[in-house]
């Protein structure tokens, strides 16, 4: 089934070289919509363990009057951004090393934009 969110998330993922997997969760972490080569427990998990990193960073920020607008991980094989959104929500996108940071974020910031209608 095709829905709008699935839509923009695949559009994302073909903006991006190297990227992997697109996902969006609601403040709990649970998946409203995943796509991409992840598997799904896999990706579903993904998620929700970076929603924690989201939620951890807002609270020490917040004793700083601070609100994080995007957060950016390096790994050995990943790369991973996490774009807040409004009441909560989140996408998280997953690319190779390699990817284009730059692009990336920009990429994901119009996606952001459209799913912020939304909500």
């Amino acid at each position: 089934m095709t829905t709008p969110y699935s839509t923009s998330l695949r559009k994302l993922l073909e903006s991006v070289d190297g990227a992997v997997a697109a996902g969006f969760a609601d403040y709990d972490g649970e998946s409203v919509q995943i796509e991409g080569t992840l598997d799904r427990d896999t990706h579903r998990l993904h998620l929700a363990y970076q929603g924690i990193v989201l939620h951890q960073l807002q609270s020490v920020h917040q004793l700083l009057s601070e609100t994080p607008t995007r957060i950016s991980s390096h790994y050995r094989n990943l790369q991973v951004i996490i774009q807040p959104l409004k009441s909560g929500y989140f996408i998280v996108l997953t690319m190779k090393p390699n990817s284009n940071l730059y692009r990336a974020c920009q990429c994901l910031e119009q996606t952001a934009l459209e799913f912020n209608q939304d909500l």
